[in-house]
């Protein structure tokens, strides 16, 4: 499967509530990828054969483009902040209590050279300014969810698509950038322990048989969770070879995947802030790309590292469209 992954909003501290940023994915089975390039031709001739954004768009073009995207075999996933709800300071110490976190069993690990990468780890965690470890929390969220639902929903009609998994992220700037190589080197760690306490869902009599190569086998299974850490692991998922088997930082204006997720991502953001005149038939179209969530939640979930405060009204009522709307989980 290719995963197309980017993000809408700056994730900057802001005094106002409703501050939405979102980071959002497309996901899409292989054999669908030249129907997502098909669609985007169209879609940029809107612009003259440019990347079209969505301020490009009209509202009823905006649909015609979601209505086109639910015809794929394509899932949508996003997470949402109000940074508006963040103060620099809590964010601040969320990250460092974080970066300490990593360190914790440091004095346990048997290997210089493991001590070592989690200090590194650490480091980089903690250099973060609060926006950018903001944006981290929600891509991990995002990544969670992706890989969680994803294998579930597709396991059950496309089984093929779990033989690969092609993460393509929108690249900021000619080179990696210092987040951008920070958070490729922080992701899996950070997935895989998220995993101990959020163990994935499989599917019994479900063909996994092009997934077998993530799975670890029971002579495979790291001793070192067992020796410094004394957690039993009788089965389990290789998160890091996942996401580090093929993942790139692409050219937005070269990728139709990328296109889709920003469309995706800067739609969502402006129906949360209630930019659309159109919202009700926009969040159906949008939540018809979605798939129903695992643990019953809004499809985009709601995250803060800060205050927690009741959901907007409008805000719900859109979310609650949205998850109406959305692809069943079961086949």
């Amino acid at each position: 499967m290719h995963i197309f992954v980017d993000e809408s909003g700056t994730f900057t501290q802001s005094g106002e509530l409703n501050s939405w940023c979102i980071v959002a994915a497309y996901v899409v089975p292989e054999h669908r990828r030249r129907h997502i390039e098909g669609l985007m031709k169209k879609v940029n001739l809107l612009n003259k054969g440019a990347e079209t954004k969505l301020k490009h768009f009209s509202e009823d073009q905006y649909i015609w483009f979601l209505r086109e995207l639910v015809k794929l075999d394509g899932l949508a996933f996003a997470v949402a902040v109000d940074v508006g709800l963040h103060r620099r300071e809590q964010v601040e110490i969320h990250r460092d209590m974080q970066a300490t976190k990593v360190i914790e069993h440091q004095n346990k690990m048997i290997h210089e050279s493991g001590r070592r990468a989690v200090l590194d780890l650490s480091k980089q965690i903690q250099s973060l300014p609060a926006q950018l470890y903001t944006q981290l929390v929600c891509q991990v969220v995002l990544f969670q969810q992706i890989i969680a639902s994803s294998t579930l929903y597709f396991v059950q009609r496309h089984p093929s698509a779990l033989a690969n998994f092609r993460w393509q992220l929108d690249q900021k700037a000619q080179v990696p950038t210092q987040y951008e190589d920070a958070f490729y080197k922080i992701l899996p760690a950070l997935l895989q322990t998220s995993s101990f306490n959020d163990p994935m869902i499989s599917l019994k009599e479900a063909d996994y048989s092009h997934f077998s190569k993530y799975i670890y086998q029971p002579d495979q299974i790291p001793s070192y969770l067992k020796d410094t850490y004394g957690i039993e692991i009788n089965s389990g998922i290789d998160i890091g070879k996942i996401i580090r088997e093929n993942f790139r930082l692409v050219n937005s204006a070269d990728t139709p995947g990328i296109q889709v997720a920003d469309l995706l991502a800067s739609g969502i953001r402006r129906l949360l802030r209630n930019g659309f005149e159109k919202k009700d038939q926009i969040a159906h179209l949008i939540g018809a790309n979605f798939v129903q969530s695992i643990n019953n939640e809004t499809p985009v979930k709601l995250i803060s590292l800060d205050q927690s405060a009741s959901t907007d009204n409008e805000v719900a009522r859109v979310l609650n469209i949205m998850g109406r709307s959305a692809k069943p989980m079961v086949a």
